[in-house]
Parts: C-alpha cells; structure tokens; sequence
C-alpha cells in the first residue's frame, strides 16, 4: 500500500515537472533540485540531498524476465560531491552537446548517464531524476529523448537496466581485463569475480547509447519560405 501510495505521488510530480520543467544550468543545483521537486512529499527519501555515507553502496539486480541476479556496485559515497562538480562543470550547461550529429550525441549521452548513474549520488530515485534530468538537457540542444520505450514491458526494463548496470560495473572496475584469480580469498576479490562474470554474461548486450540513439525523436527541420 505504500509503495503504491508512493508511486501515485511521484507520478504527479513528474507530470508537473513535465510540465514545468527545472530552470537552470544543469549543473549540481539543476540536479539536486530535480530530486527535490520529485520526492518533496516523501522526506524520508531525502529530497534533494545525497545519500548517507556508508562502507559500500551495493544494490541486488534481478532481472525480470529471466530472473538472472547480480550486483552493482557504485561509487562511494566521498566520491559523489567531487565527481558530480568535475562531471557537470565539464558539461558547462549543455555546450559540449550542441552541433553534435545523432550518432555523436548518443554516445556523449551514454557517457554522461553512466558517469551520473555510477556516482548514484541519492538514497532514492536516481534513474527517474536522470530521465528527467537528461531529458531536459536533450531538450535545451534542440533534441526530444523520450525515455518511455525503456518502460513498455519486462523486456524493456531488463534491456535498459543491462545497459546501465554495465557501464556502472565498467566504471567500479576500471581495471577488470581479464578473469580474476579466483585462489585469492576475500571479499573484494569475490566482488571482482561476479563483476567480471556479469560483464562476460552480458558482454553481447545492447549499449547504453544505442538505447539513447533509439529513443530519440528526429529533429524536425523547418524551412522558412
């Protein structure tokens, strides 16, 4: 029931973000308030403001179609104000997306998303304010990114969360070439082997930026006669 409760009052908020979207210079203030403007009735969920530290921020994947489970692990939590100041001031209010032709900007949108998604900066609600916050940064370069194809059904779920969680691992292992020695006990090193194992697992599987290449309406040209 609350859950439900829950789902029903973000989806209002989405509509009105949709609606009226956040002003700014996409920057950490543009994000954050996003968050904060979707979960503002729910302050449990920290609207706004970053998730508490902790030792690890491990999340459990189960993929609804096949059931198949695996683990993403995110960035720690020092690492979220520095990382989010460096990945947005290098955006510098969506300049470094404009002129770029579809393939281009598919593919510096994967990068951002995941650079974004990997800090997973808030307790709650990280991939809902990334739509909406790349959303509207499609929108501000001249581009409709409609995020909805990724919502149909199970298939599309699992294919979307594949494509992320991949980059996210890629970015927690930066290292991980080749298999791990498995003789070496700990739990790193038993982090290390399912990372490694999912990646292998999934190596065939759809990119984040071809799901952004395909989720994107084609820009209408207009002539003036």
């Amino acid at each position: 029931m609350v859950d439900q409760r829950e789902a029903a009052i973000v989806t209002v908020r989405l509509a009105e973000l949709a609606r009226r979207p956040v002003v700014g210079r996409f920057d950490v203030t543009h994000l954050n308030e996003i968050h904060r403007r979707i979960f503002q009735d729910l302050p449990h969920h920290l609207p706004g403001m970053y998730r508490p530290k902790a030792s690890a921020h491990i999340k459990g994947r189960v993929l609804e179609v096949s059931g198949h489970r695996y683990h993403i692990r995110y960035a720690l939590r020092d690492e979220v104000d520095s990382g989010l100041r460096e990945i947005l001031t290098e955006l510098n209010g969506a300049e470094h997306l404009r002129g770029l032709n579809e393939e281009a900007f598919a593919i510096r949108m994967a990068v951002l998303y995941a650079d974004l998604d990997f800090l997973h900066p808030f307790k709650e609600g990280n991939s809902r304010t990334l739509r909406i916050f790349t959303a509207q940064l499609a929108h501000e370069v001249g581009r409709t990114l409609n995020w909805h194809a990724t919502n149909v059904d199970a298939a599309s779920h699992d294919r979307f969360y594949i494509a992320r969680d991949m980059d996210v691992l890629r970015r927690a292992y930066p290292d991980l070439r080749a298999a791990p020695d498995r003789r070496v006990i700990s739990e790193e090193n038993d982090a290390r082997c399912e990372a490694w194992t999912t990646l292998e697992c999934f190596r065939q599987a759809d990119t984040l930026a071809t799901i952004i290449r395909e989720s994107l309406a084609p820009v209408v040209v207009t002539c003036r006669g």
